[in-house]
C-alpha cells in the first residue's frame, strides 16, 4: 500500500459518509435515504489495513470468518486485473460496495439492519454507512493465479449489528455520537 492509496480509500470513504449525512443518497425508486444525525468522520488505521493485506494476500473469494476478526467489520471485491491496475481498483472496490443502495427500496423513515441483510449484497453498503465505525484500514492484492486483484477493508468498530440502526435519523451534525469535539460542513463527526 501507498500513502496515496490509503488517502483515496479514506478519502472515497468519507465522501460517500458525506453525502450519507447529508440526505444526499439516492435508493432504486428514486427518493433519499434520510439524513443521518450521528456520523462520524473516518480515520485511516495501518493495524487494520495489516489485517486486509494479511487476509486479501490468501486470494480469498468471499469475505473471512468474523470470528477471526472480533469487533471488526469487512468488505471485500475482487477484480479481473485484465480491466483494473493496481491504482484504479481501489475506487472500483468502494464504488461497487456502495452502489447496491441504488438497487434496492430498503430504509425509509427509520435505518435499521435488519437480519435478512446480514450476508446480502446491501451489507457492504451499510458496513461503510455505519455511523459509529471511525477507523478504516484496506488493502489491494494481485493474485497471479487467477489473475485477480482482491480488495478488502477493514472497519472498526464493526458495524452490520442485526437490530440496530445503521445511524440515527435526524439533521446532519443534530446528535454527538459520543466522544466527538467537531462536526464539519459534510455532516461528519470527529
Amino acid at each position: 500500500m501507498t500513502d496515496a492509496l490509503r488517502d483515496e480509500y479514506l478519502r472515497l470513504h468519507n465522501f460517500r459518509r458525506g453525502l450519507l449525512a447529508m440526505g444526499q443518497i439516492p435508493r432504486k425508486d428514486g427518493k433519499y435515504l434520510p439524513k443521518a444525525a450521528n456520523m462520524w468522520k473516518m480515520k485511516y488505521m495501518c493495524d487494520l489495513e495489516q489485517g486486509a493485506i494479511q487476509y486479501a494476500s490468501t486470494c480469498p473469494t468471499s469475505s473471512s470468518e468474523p470470528s477471526s476478526r472480533p469487533g471488526i467489520g469487512e468488505n471485500l471485491k475482487t477484480f479481473p486485473a485484465t480491466r483494473f491496475t493496481f491504482d484504479t481498483a481501489p475506487k472500483k472496490s468502494v464504488t461497487e460496495w456502495w452502489k447496491v443502495i441504488r438497487d434496492v427500496n430498503y430504509f425509509e423513515n427509520v435505518v435499521v439492519f435488519r437480519p435478512f441483510h446480514d450476508g446480502a449484497p446491501i451489507s457492504s453498503f451499510t458496513q461503510m454507512g455505519w455511523a459509529a465505525t471511525n477507523e478504516l484500514g484496506c488493502s489491494i492484492v494481485k493474485c497471479t493465479a487467477n489473475n485477480v486483484y482482491v480488495g478488502v477493508c477493514r472497519y472498526r468498530p464493526s458495524g452490520n449489528i442485526v437490530n440496530n440502526n445503521v445511524y440515527q435519523v435526524g439533521n446532519p451534525c443534530s446528535m454527538n455520537p459520543g466522544g466527538a469535539s467537531s462536526c464539519d460542513s459534510e455532516g461528519l463527526w470527529s
